[in-house]
């Protein structure tokens, strides 16, 4: 079957998150909000449940030349609707999300038409629509659309209309209870969204769910959370603050009463630039951490800080480089203020993977910092995420 996946807000990141998950084999950026990934069979909901910058999986069903006529396409989704919505009781619920048909296709005619369809049909039907071309997770969900009815996606394939039903929406319900709703809630030191966390449990690429995974900055806990529900069972965390750990403590047991999880981290009061005292050399599967970011507040000697950034993690990246494995990945978060000024701390054994293929990078639609590293922001923030991926360069000392 082929998928067509709807991106988030960080397209350049969720695509080479797919890319880490599902292999570059068979795969193509639509537009700056598709991507593609043919001849496979997944689990459409539980994927979704484990990708943190996808919105929604859909299932391409149709393709036809760009200028159909409205009432021919309307028959032809109609009976996509007969054959595949969901049937609850009551009326068919289904809804239409333009994600760049351009202006050969009027969606809210076809809309209507699909309506007078279903209805020549002996089907009583409600189109959902709202103020946006594109139908919002969130309407999706509130409306039903996934038991009660469909939801169609249509996009513009050079010459061909492609249109997609969607099988799973991004559980932002969950998301935002894991983040808002947990016991403690640090605006300090736990401010790691989920669906990040996510991400960069995905990039890491462990293999192995009773392998070691280690967050060394925990805060209160955001990664060992996110790894606790996507199956990892050997999970360790650490921090400088006695608060932090506390926190993590508090959240993780919150989490597994709240899933009926087995699973329970270990975290300890530990120093990121000395673990190796702690835990035995070669040991640490993955490393996967937000660490100090820096004053948020204040940012007035912007080389001072980026200078005692780059020293913590430089000792931080020593130390890691002695407990992780050969073949681990360390995947970290380090600012970027003012989305110009970076943290330029000693990488000298450690190479960076490329995560997106070279033909991927030549579009217009990626997009990388300088250095090739993925930037993670809202607009008007101060400090910027920059994604660091990083394996060992010398792997048989």
């Amino acid at each position: 079957m082929n998928y067509a996946f709807i991106l988030g807000t960080h397209p350049t990141w969720s695509v080479a998150e797919l890319l880490a998950v599902l292999g570059e084999k068979e795969t193509f950026w639509e537009n700056e909000r598709i991507f593609v990934k043919k001849d496979i069979e997944i689990n459409a909901e539980n994927l979704i449940n484990n990708l943190g910058g996808v919105l929604k999986i859909a299932e391409i069903e149709l393709e036809l030349p760009i200028n159909t006529a409205i009432p021919d396409l309307a028959k032809k989704c109609t009976k996509l609707l007969i054959d595949k919505a969901s049937r609850g009781e009551g009326k068919l619920v289904f809804g239409l999300s333009d994600q760049g048909v351009g202006s050969h296709i009027q969606v809210e005619k076809l809309g209507l038409n699909i309506k007078k369809e279903l209805k020549s049909a002996d089907i009583s039907s409600r189109l959902v629509t709202s103020r946006e071309k594109e139908l919002s997770s969130v309407v999706v969900g509130q409306n039903k659309l996934l038991s009660k009815g469909a939801e169609l996606i249509l996009y513009r394939r050079e010459q061909t209309l492609v249109i997609a039903r969607t099988l799973a929406i991004q559980p932002y319900k969950e998301l935002s209870r894991r983040d808002f709703g947990r016991p403690v809630r640090d605006d300090h030191s736990g401010m790691l969204p989920p669906k990040l966390a996510q991400m960069m449990i995905n990039f890491a690429g462990q293999m192995s769910p009773d392998g070691l995974l280690l967050d060394a900055f925990c805060g209160s806990g955001t990664v060992i959370n996110e790894a606790m529900l996507m199956g990892y069972t050997n999970l360790m965390g650490t921090d400088l603050s006695e608060k932090a750990i506390k926190d993590s403590r508090i959240n993780a047991e919150w989490l597994r009463e709240l899933y009926n999880l087995e699973t329970r981290a270990k975290f300890h009061i530990k120093n990121a630039t000395r673990l190796d005292q702690f835990i035995k050399p070669k040991t640490v599967d993955s490393i996967i951490t937000e660490p100090y970011l820096g004053p948020q507040r204040g940012l007035s000697d912007i080389d001072e800080v980026c200078a005692e950034l780059a020293d913590l993690y430089s000792r931080a990246l020593d130390n890691f480089y002695n407990i992780l494995k050969n073949d681990g990945r360390l995947v970290m978060v380090w600012p970027v203020f003012f989305g110009n000024k970076f943290i330029e701390a000693n990488l000298d054994k450690w190479q960076v993977p490329n995560l997106l293929p070279e033909k991927l990078q030549d579009l217009p639609w990626c997009k990388l910092s300088q250095r090739g590293t993925l930037l993670y922001h809202r607009d008007g923030q101060k400090v910027w995420r920059e994604l660091i991926v990083l394996e060992k360069i010398n792997k048989n000392i």
